[in-house]
């Protein structure tokens, strides 16, 4: 780099202010950064004026008001040029210097100016910006884009002391062709703004004029400042250690506006006189600006009459709006906070590289906030002063704070505060805090965390007044508001656009506290949080504990929420309380409010019980007290209490436990409160022993009937609600105590009658008291009757003369007068009366004078004298429901005999055989049986152990018990005894069941089996009516199935030389009769009526329920196949004498298709293995093998002379045939299994073996021939047929018996042809060999491949026989001969007979194309070859000298001329190229002569000649031009039998193949013949034409020419080229092996309608040229591929000019 050359980058100044200017987005850029300037010169004044043009189409009115003019300029006028002066310092040689350059700030770092970009904005409305300060001026131009400068002196005369900014808007020329000048802005707008402006600069006063006008000021005053202390517990350092207050001081200010009032309404759209008059109507309820406080006071409110006057009278004229000024103050308050800063080195290079200054050694920090009472902060006048509203709305933070860089920003500060701080770095526009850049971000956070810390001290200073004003006796009430605001104010929101902004201000308000604690106002005045409690709701009863109002903490929930999730304050804790309550006693109203609290924590879950108690525990209040009678009162202890008060039970005013709290401090509380408390509600109980055992209450209790009757008033209230428990115990009280008021005094209950007892005048009976109840009386003991020795002794009377004592009343008196008072008589003398014998009685047993009790007695009734029962004796009619018949009864007395009695009198009758008194007391049980209510007693007589039934079997008199006989006739065949048969209908009634236990019939069952056929017919079909008892008594089934209960008949021969049971080895002969044989258990028998096994198995037949009842206990229809399984493992020798060969073949067959189920039964399994029972068969000539005689086999066997004989016989005797030519050899040697594949896999499971298994095969294969043509023709026929055979095995279900498929034949498979091949096989376990010749053999090699062994002269049978063992798992005969088939057939007649070889035929169809281009190919090689022999001599001589301009060909052949660029990957070439990767992976090896063989394929045959016949591309273009002219030449002729020999398909199947398909041709017939040019042209239709001739002559009159004129272009023989009809084909054009077919329905449906036009025409002819061309290629390649592709545009491209030159001909005339 030393050596090159040095040059300056350029810029194009326009382009770089417009991109500078894009990021100033904001209102008002050029005027703020105009203003900022003049703070930075120390200016105190500023004096904006815009010029502006007069309208040029509103004229200016006529009038000498001004106000008037004002408003039209404002209206109408456009601005012409802003001009902004300042009474600062002029400019120096330096800022005039840094005024022309961009990025070259103001080095003060007290200034704002840091980038020195600002006063470029002035190019946003301005191109020529021109300044004049001090005695220099300077003028800014444009060259192009660069901008130059012009700086000259003022004269003298011309100096001025002020810097003045001319800028003319760039809009508002009228020669400039952007003309578009623009209004007046808002004013305002642009007054609010200017106002916020003068908030933090150093400005005082800011003048606004419109041309001559002055049409608002603004100026700021401020009061010295006073200096405040930094509170002791905050951090005067921030967290990086960068900044450090230093001083904090507060000073108020005053910005006064004053403003023309043409300004507030001239810019407003107009308004219409409706709606004047609906503002007017609304200004009522119209909520006032929050800056109307600085309106001028309002007048006096008119009275309600006058609120609303006529709106014409409110609406003012325009004159009386604008005219005059109007004027608005405000007082503000700011804080600021002095900082100095301390950096490194590097920290301030780095500052200083950013905004061209160093960072500051200290800078300030102030902080405006909006006042709590501000009614004396501002004030205003004149009739638009609600414009105050607007001006002065961005100045208080009342929505939001804001940070001002001198001027406001777009960034917020969370915070309700304004924060200034000029020394924050912004962006470059000034619109946001830079927090992105690395050191810049850094200065910025300490920033804002000093301007946290000025926000906590500003908070601090608020606390301070709010408590001066706490000790200063001001109500907490009046301080909660502005306590309220104040923390409003510093509740952090998230701040925009940056909230990284907000946060840090944020954390270092709550961080910069030494320890986590901030004053709050408290209920006990402001104090550090620390030790303030944040309550839920208000604590009374907690005085002592500092805790936020609840007011506080609802007005301020935000800020309370950062207190306490900062953790600055805590919620009140259980420690609180605890220490609240034992700071003192509790008043009675506070104790009330601290059990109310206490049951709302409890049901809000806040606190538990547990911590209930403890509260308690520690809780005393002073109750009772008077001060007026200077009683303390007493103290109550909450740990004491145990119970309360319910007030409805027991009233407050009576005296209660010590343990129970009054009512009075519970009565807001619910009982679910109190109980959770661990208080219980004091029960009566409680509270009368309380009463009548505490003894200063037991003597007051005795001594006033008073308060006697209140106890026993409450008592007798609650008795309803009492349970038994507490009513005893309430009597165990009461009844020991004199306490009952009586007539007579007071008594105890029991000496207490009821007032009702009139009996005699000297009772003591009780007095009324409120709520008395007679329950209530009656428990206590109080008597509602006289007692009966009282009764007899003072009814007895003695006779005065006599001396004899006499009863008065007889039983009937005193039966009335015991029935009158039944329902008041006390138990006890009710049951002594029960127990007296007073009753006289009648019948045939009493004796004269005799008393009887009331329960050995019955009702009057003649049928009761007949049983020889007692009655009653009465001188009334007794009636059961009247009061005597009542007494009577509850006295015991018995309206009649009861089924007990009965059934005694039944049985005594009985054994006395009084059948009389037997039969009338039948009779009367039975017609009385509802009447009396018998059914009750039905249990009791079942289960009586008294006999008085009669039974069918026993005579009168031989009785038995309920329990002992049964109604069901049935079971008499078990020997149950039945009752009688006239009593059977009413079995029930005596408790007699159905039928005996289940268990009982079983016993008998089990112990006597039935004797004949009959007996077992009834006892199983009784016993299959009991199904449902015997599914309840499984263990009786499984009892049933096993016990030989089931009689066995067999045959009995009555001849006496033969009697006795069938014998088969006896010749019996004579009578016979069935008679039982033996029994055997249900579960051995079988019912079935097939009877397969008889003679086997033992077969019973019964009705249908007797069957029933043998199948529930075990038996069987037939044996299952388990049954049979074991059975003939045991005796199969049986089975098949007695069923045959056949049905034991059957038998098998059902045994294997359970085998899996067999299978699982290991012992079976084991039985059947050691049995010998699989059946076999050997085939012999001639000898006969001694095996067990069965059945001949009827079925034809292929050899007369062959005999097949059966036998029984175990696993390793017999073999599975699975190859047939083995059994051929050896089947005198071997027992074969039956040759049935579901046979033969039973027969695998006994672990029978495969003959294939037991013969040893050793193939013998001759030497390799030397023609191995036969082997490699079969190895192609088996990878082309194996798919097919495979296929259709697929088809068949069969999948998953395939072996290998073909995938595996083309990679492990190889076809051999030797001179010959033999065999010799060998049995296992037999000294029997064989040998044979083979044409075909299969051998696996030691790797896994398999290899095929021919004969010159093979069988496809045999092939097959082979192949099939290597393609499937388990061949069949079948499939060697569909194997077979597939071979030998062809492809044709596979497919006729319904295989799909559509793939093969298409494989077969590209191979013959590829065999005819390589013939082509050959022959162009032999051509070439013989064109070159004239050349070798010279090639000889080259080769010989070596002629240096000869190029030696590479060693791969390509020839390397400069000529034949090098294929580049994924260039594009000719299809060659995209043939040649496919081959190129194909045949990796052969890179030698790849490009040369490529070429040969495509016809791009060059010789191999040593690089002399020029470059390849001209050799590569002129094989084109050659196969192009052979293409021509390959169309030829063809004839209608060529044509009606192609397999006809139908158009559909056409459809397939795209629109060139040549198998069009196969549904074509010749239809007709027409002349053209002097020769006849054949004409073809598809089979669905019948057209004549002249239908379509016109389209042919156009067709014919247009083919045959490109037909002569192309120099193609008109014979080759044939029209045809179809359209139902979507084929356009074909090739048929040279001859040329077009399809006259796509030119009659393309281009016959518009053929007249010359368009039409054009088109039509474009459209067959390119087809023409498409079938020409076809001649070169027959399928549609990029070569195809190639051909057609290369053949289009040569004869595109012959067709070009002949188009005006064929189109003549359109």
């Amino acid at each position: 780099m030393h050596d090159g050359q040095d040059s300056e980058v350029t810029v194009n100044t326009r382009a770089l202010i417009d991109k500078v200017l894009a990021r100033y987005s904001s209102e008002h850029t050029t005027l703020r950064e105009l203003i900022q300037n003049a703070s930075d010169a120390g200016a105190t004044t500023v004096i904006i004026k815009l010029e502006t043009d007069p309208s040029l189409n509103t004229p200016t009115p006529q009038t000498a008001d001004t106000s008037l003019l004002l408003k039209h300029m404002i209206q109408h006028h456009t601005l012409k040029r802003l001009v902004v002066s300042n009474n600062g310092q002029p400019f120096t040689a330096a800022d005039w210097s840094r005024l022309k350059s961009i990025a070259d700030g103001n080095p003060d770092e007290t200034k704002i100016g840091a980038f020195g970009v600002g006063f470029y904005s002035v190019f946003a409305d301005c191109d020529e910006p021109f300044v004049v300060s001090g005695d220099r001026t300077m003028a800014f131009y444009w060259k192009g884009n660069t901008l130059s400068t012009k700086v000259a002196t003022l004269p003298p005369e011309h100096t001025t002391p002020e810097t003045v900014f001319s800028l003319e808007y760039r809009q508002a020329n009228r020669e400039s062709p952007s003309y578009n000048p623009s209004k007046i802005p808002n004013l305002p707008t642009l007054c609010q703004f200017l106002c916020t402006s003068l908030t933090f600069v150093g400005l005082q006063k800011i003048e606004l004029h419109l041309d001559a006008y002055k049409v608002a000021s603004f100026t700021k005053d401020i009061s010295p400042s006073t200096q405040i202390q930094v509170p002791q517990g905050l951090k005067t350092q921030t967290e990086g250690g960068i900044m450090s207050v230093s001083k904090v001081t507060r000073q108020n200010s005053k910005i006064e506006a004053d403003w023309r009032n043409v300004i507030a309404s001239a810019q407003n759209p107009p308004t219409r006189a409706a709606e004047i008059v609906a503002e007017v109507r609304n200004a009522g309820s119209t909520l006032k600006s929050f800056f109307s406080k600085f309106a001028a006071p309002p007048a006096q409110a008119p009275s309600k009459a006058s609120r609303v006057p006529p709106p014409a009278e409110r609406i003012q004229s325009p004159e009386q709006d604008i005219a005059g000024d109007s004027s608005g103050v405000i007082s503000l308050q700011v804080c600021t906070v002095e900082v100095n800063t301390r950096v490194t080195r590097s920290f301030s290079a780095e500052i200083e590289r950013a905004t061209k200054k160093p960072p500051p050694k200290s800078t300030r920090i102030a902080l405006l906030t909006s006042p709590y009472d501000d009614s004396s902060a501002s004030s205003g006048s004149g009739s638009t002063a609600p414009l105050a509203s607007k001006i002065f709305s961005e100045i208080l933070p009342t929505k939001t704070g804001r940070i001002f860089i001198g001027f406001p920003t777009a960034q917020t500060t969370g915070f309700l505060a304004h924060v200034s701080a000029p020394s924050l770095i912004p962006t470059v526009e000034r619109e946001n805090v830079d927090m992105n850049a690395r050191h810049i971000s850094t200065w910025n956070i300490e920033l804002l965390r000093v301007a946290g810390l000025a926000c906590r001290i500003a908070y601090a200073a608020e606390m301070a007044d709010i408590k001066s004003r706490f000790h200063s006796s001001t109500p907490i009430s009046e301080l909660i508001y502005k306590a309220i605001y104040v923390f409003q104010q510093y509740t952090a929101t998230a701040s925009h656009p940056s909230t990284k902004v907000g946060e840090k201000i944020e954390e270092a308000f709550w961080n910069c506290s030494k320890e986590r604690s901030i004053e709050i106002l408290s209920s006990k005045g402001v104090l550090p949080s620390k030790s303030v409690r944040m309550p839920a709701e208000t604590l009374s009863f907690l005085s002592g504990v500092p805790m936020v109002p609840q007011d506080l903490a609802t007005g301020a929930m935000a800020f309370m929420v950062n207190l306490h999730n900062k953790g600055f304050i805590s919620d009140l804790t259980m420690s609180d309380i605890r220490s609240g309550l034992e700071s003192k006693a509790l008043t009675e109203e506070e104790l009330v409010e601290f059990l109310k609290w206490c049951g709302s924590k409890l049901d809000s879950g806040e606190i538990d019980v547990k911590g209930i108690q403890n509260l308690f525990d520690i809780t005393v209040a002073t109750v009772g007290g008077n001060p007026v009678n200077n009683n303390q009162g007493s103290i109550l202890q909450l740990a004491g209490i145990r119970n309360y008060v319910n007030v409805s039970r027991i009233p407050p005013t009576l005296p209660i436990p010590f343990d129970t709290i009054p009512f009075a401090f519970t009565k807001s509380l619910l009982p679910k409160q109190m109980q959770m408390f661990g208080w219980r509600e004091l029960s009566i109980v409680e509270w009368l022993r309380f009463m009548t055992t505490s003894p200063p209450q037991i003597q007051e209790l005795l001594s006033s009937e008073k308060l006697a009757t209140q106890v026993l008033g409450v008592a007798a209230k609650c008795w309803d609600q009492l349970d038994a428990a507490s009513k005893t115990a309430v009597c165990e009280l009461i009844q020991p105590h004199a306490i009952m008021p009586t007539k007579l005094g007071m008594r105890l209950p029991e000496e207490s009658y009821f007032p009702s007892v009139r009996l005699f005048e000297d009772l003591p009976t009780v007095k009324h008291f409120p709520g008395s109840k007679d329950k209530f009386l009656h428990a206590l003991g109080v008597r509602k009757t006289v007692e009966l020795p009282v009764i007899f002794d003072r009814m007895r009377t003695r006779d005065t003369h006599t001396g004899i004592e006499k009863m008065p009343w007889n039983h009937g008196d005193l039966i009335r007068y015991f029935a009158s008072v039944i329902d008041e008589l006390p138990h006890k003398d009710f049951e002594r009366l029960r127990q007296t014998p007073f009753l006289p009685g009648e019948g045939s047993s009493v004796k004269e004078g005799q008393l009887f009790k009331a329960e050995d007695l019955y009702a009057p009734d003649q049928a009761i004298l007949s049983l020889g029962l007692v009655q009653v004796k009465l001188p009334f009619e007794f009636r059961a429901s009247s009061k005597e018949g009542t007494l009577l009864l509850r006295l015991g007395l018995s309206e009649w005999p009861n089924a007990l009695t009965i059934a005694d009198i039944l049985h005594r009758a009985g054994t006395a055989k009084n059948s009389q008194l037997f039969s009338f007391a039948m009779d009367y049980f039975l017609q009385n049986y509802f009447r009396n209510n018998y059914a009750r007693s039905v249990q009791q007589l079942g289960q009586l152990n008294l006999p008085f039934l009669p039974t069918e079997q026993a005579p009168f008199g031989s009785h038995v018990a309920p329990f002992q006989c049964y109604s069901n006739e049935l079971a008499a065949c078990l020997g149950f005894p039945i009752i009688r048969a006239d009593l059977r209908p009413h079995a029930d009634k005596f408790g007699i069941r159905k039928d005996p236990d289940i268990k009982l019939c079983i016993q008998k069952l089990l112990k006597q089996p039935p004797k004949n056929k009959a007996d077992a017919e009834m006892q199983f079909s009784y016993l299959a009516s009991r199904s449902s008892d015997l599914d309840k008594q499984q263990g009786l089934v499984n009892q049933l199935s096993a016990a030989k209960i089931v009689p066995i008949f067999r045959k009995y021969y009555l001849d006496p030389q033969c009697v006795g049971f069938e014998d088969r080895t006896k010749n019996q002969f004579g009578m016979h009769e069935p008679r039982i044989h033996h029994y055997e258990p249900p579960e051995t028998v079988f019912v079935g009526r097939d009877q397969d096994y008889i003679g086997i198995l033992d077969y019973v037949q019964y009705g249908p329920e007797a069957t029933s009842f043998l199948l529930k206990v075990g038996a069987k229809h037939e044996p299952s196949t388990h049954d049979l399984a074991s059975l003939l493992a045991k005796n199969p020798t049986r089975f098949l004498n007695t069923i045959g060969q056949d049905r034991y073949l059957d038998l098998l067959r059902r045994l294997a298709e359970h085998a899996d189920n067999l299978w699982k039964d290991k012992a079976l399994v084991k039985e059947m293995m050691s049995s010998r029972l699989l059946l076999g068969y050997r085939d012999f000539k001639k000898e006969s093998i001694n095996l067990i005689p069965v059945e001949e086999d009827t079925l034809e066997d292929f050899d007369p002379d062959v005999q097949r004989e059966w036998s029984l016989n175990k696993a390793d005797e017999v073999a599975i045939v699975d190859d047939v030519r083995h059994l051929a050899k050896f089947r005198d040697y071997i027992i074969v299994a039956p040759q049935e594949e579901i046979l033969e896999d039973f027969y695998q499971k006994f672990g029978v073996k495969k003959l294939s298994e037991l013969v040893k095969a050793e193939k013998r294969i001759g030497v390799v021939v030397r023609d191995q043509i036969p082997a490699q023709k079969l190895y192609k026929d088996i990878l082309e047929r194996a798919r097919l055979f495979l296929h259709e095995y697929e088809r068949d279900s069969s999948a998953k018996n395939i072996r290998h498929d073909t995938k595996w034949l083309s990679k492990n498979f190889s076809v051999q042809c030797v001179s010959d091949i033999s065999i010799r096989y060998s049995l296992a376990g037999h000294n029997a060999t064989a040998s044979r010749h083979l044409t075909a053999a299969r051998s696996r090699l030691r790797g896994g491949n398999v290899i095929l062994y021919i004969t010159p002269t093979y069988d496809i049978y045999e092939v097959s026989t082979e192949l099939v063992g290597l393609l499937v798992n388990r061949p069949k005969q079948n499939d060697t001969l569909a194997l077979e088939r597939i071979l030998t057939e062809s492809l044709r007649r596979l497919q006729e007979k319904g295989i799909n070889v559509e793939r093969i035929l298409r494989r077969k169809e590209y191979e013959a194309r590829i065999a005819k281009q390589q013939e082509l190919e050959r022959q162009y090689e032999e051509q070439q070859r013989r064109a070159e022999e004239v050349k070798m001599g010279i090639t000889a001589v080259a080769k010989e000298i070596e002629l240096p301009d000869t190029p030696r060909p590479p060693l791969d052949g390509q020839p390397t001329t400069p000529e034949r660029p090098v294929n580049m990957p994924g260039a594009f070439g000719t299809p060659e190229d995209l043939d040649s990767t496919n081959n190129s992976l194909a045949r990796p090896g052969n890179e030698k002569n790849y490009f040369n063989n490529l070429a040969k394929k495509l016809g791009f045959k060059n010789t191999p000649s040593l690089g002399t016949d020029g470059p390849q591309i001209s050799r590569d273009l002129e094989a084109t031009k050659s196969n192009i002219a052979n293409a021509i030449k390959e169309c030829r002729p063809t004839n209608t039998r060529n044509i009606n020999t192609k397999h006809h398909v139908d158009a559909t199947e056409l459809d397939k193949g795209g629109y060139c398909n040549s198998e069009q041709a196969e549904n074509l017939q010749k239809a007709f013949t027409v002349p053209h040019n002097g020769r006849q042209v054949d004409i073809y239709f598809g089979k669905h034409h019948t057209e004549k001739p002249n239908a379509i002559a016109n389209q042919l009159a156009a067709f014919l020419p247009l083919i045959f004129g490109l037909t002569k272009i192309f120099g193609v023989d008109p014979a080759a080229v044939n029209i045809f009809l179809d359209d139902k084909s979507n084929t356009v054009a074909f090739n048929m092996g040279g001859a040329l077919f077009f399809n006259l329905a796509w030119f009659n449906g393309l281009h016959w309608p518009s053929w007249l036009t010359k368009e039409g025409r054009l088109r039509a002819h474009d459209a067959w040229f390119f087809t023409y061309c498409h079938e020409l290629a076809h001649n070169l390649v027959k399928d549609h591929n990029a070569r195809h592709n190639w051909y057609q545009s290369q053949i289009a491209i040569e004869y595109s000019q012959p067709y070009r030159a002949a188009l005006e001909g064929l189109t003549q005339g359109v």
